[in-house]
């Protein structure tokens, strides 16, 4: 579940005065969701992003080419497998249906695609076909899986453009190896002040502490953020404040 903060909690994590962070949410700088008592907050994802561009301290670790969308209407495969390659760190998404695979593309935005080689009556090339259409996801890494022995079903698939292709059943040891080949291992690191030195492929960095909901902040704060409109020029979102980069921002010393 995705963890929201108040500004007052951002302006801790970002050792910034409030007033600071209200600013690059007018600003359009820091994209703020509603509450529907109105109130102002931000989820971690936008955090992390605003902290990530500034080399700002920021809540926690973030992981980098883990998004696994396993394309599968077999339930008990779809469950065994993520569970699995969660131990190995990645984060996977499943959609067992076409609709379902087209929405988490857009929203999830993986770094590879397990593709079955048929989701229903829709053919696991199509699909593929599709997710190459897709400007976003163009070099997005697809793997093609299925226990068919339909050579021509399989050629089909091959043909439509995936990255490599197993036979199930197969060993997670098997797919991770091939998943790194194709995007790199997972790599971790925090998305603030992060060191260059690597130490077993993570990278190290400055880790700052949770702020815990429910402590000092309050809801005073959200008042000043009412009216937290993006200026002239700036583009807005359905939820929120797209944001932008800015080089005034600046952590107090």
């Amino acid at each position: 579940m995705t963890k929201y903060y108040t500004t007052s909690e951002v302006a801790k994590i970002c050792n910034v005065h409030r007033n600071t962070i209200i600013g690059a949410i007018r600003k359009g700088l820091l994209k703020i969701h509603r509450t529907p008592g109105g109130h102002a907050r931000v989820s971690q994802e936008d955090l992390d992003d605003f902290c990530h561009r500034r080399s700002l301290p920021t809540t926690s670790l973030i992981s980098r080419n883990n998004r696994i969308l396993l394309i599968d209407a077999d339930s008990q495969f779809v469950n065994t497998i993520s569970k699995a390659l969660g131990e190995y760190e990645y984060q996977v998404e499943a959609a067992r249906d076409p609709f379902m695979a087209g929405y988490l593309l857009g929203k999830f935005q993986p770094n590879i695609v397990l593709l079955e080689l048929a989701i229903g009556d829709v053919r696991g090339e199509n699909v593929c076909r599709g997710i190459r259409s897709l400007p976003k996801q163009r070099d997005t890494a697809v793997v093609g899986i299925t226990a068919s022995r339909d050579q021509d079903a399989i050629d089909a698939l091959v043909d439509s453009g995936v990255d490599d292709l197993l036979q199930k059943p197969f060993d997670v040891e098997l797919l991770v190896e091939r998943i790194v080949r194709l995007i790199g291992p997972v790599v971790q690191g925090t998305t603030g002040r992060a060191t260059t030195g690597r130490v077993s492929g993570k990278i190290s960095g400055k880790i700052t502490k949770r702020i815990r909901k429910g402590g000092e902040a309050g809801e005073e704060d959200d008042k000043l953020t009412r009216k937290a409109a993006p200026k002239q020029g700036f583009r807005t979102t359905y939820d929120g404040v797209l944001t932008r980069a800015d080089e005034d921002f600046k952590p107090e010393s």
